[in-house]
């Protein structure tokens, strides 16, 4: 035997759980029974193939909209005429104080 682990929104597994109850089934009757199918037919379930496009149109929403947030952001002015490195320097001493660079 193999166990398999993954990570689910605790409501929608708490939802999940109680239909599964209903039915007389449990998370691993259900994962047991969707992998002899993949082994078995070498596909997906037809409720997978019907949904998978939806979740990745979901998911590029979601990075679309990650990505317009950043691009939306207001930036600070740069200062003066330092290189990014400079400028990263400069935070560093700021945040973690003057470190001898030979000590690494």
């Amino acid at each position: 035997m193999a166990m398999v682990t993954a990570r689910v929104n605790a409501e929608r597994k708490r939802d999940a759980e109680k239909v599964l109850k209903r039915n007389g089934r449990t998370y691993s009757d259900l994962i047991r029974d969707l992998t002899d199918y993949l082994a078995d037919t070498g596909e997906l379930p037809e409720f997978e193939r019907l949904t998978l496009p939806l979740i990745q149109e979901r998911e590029r929403g979601k990075k679309q909209e990650l990505i317009q947030r950043f691009a939306d952001r207001n930036l600070p002015e740069a200062e003066g005429d330092l290189s990014d490195e400079e400028i990263l320097a400069q935070a560093r001493m700021e945040r973690f104080g003057e470190r001898d660079e030979t000590a690494v």
